[in-house]
């Protein structure tokens, strides 16, 4: 799974505003955590999973590489089984 790049799925955003970060998807929204909010703005479509963790694990997030990169694949995996990202 660290070599998938992932995307929005159709008609899924990401949207900062005062106080954090939304996804808008085609039937409402889903509020974010700071976390999810960081790993879902390095979603691209040309970063993989690995790649987003490993810039995650730079930006000072007070955690192992291993426990980010397992964190940031659950999220995915998580958002994937709602056809969020693909």
């Amino acid at each position: 799974m660290d070599a998938d790049v992932p995307a929005f799925a159709r008609g899924v955003r990401l949207k900062r505003q005062a106080g954090g970060a939304i996804l808008l998807v085609p039937e409402g929204i889903v509020t974010l955590n700071p976390t999810a909010a960081a790993a879902l703005a390095l979603v691209d479509g040309t970063r993989t999973v690995g790649e987003i963790a490993a810039t995650l694990g730079d930006g000072g997030f007070a955690a192992p590489d291993g426990e980010i990169a397992r964190d940031v694949r659950d999220l995915f995996a998580r958002l994937r089984a709602r056809h969020l990202l693909r």
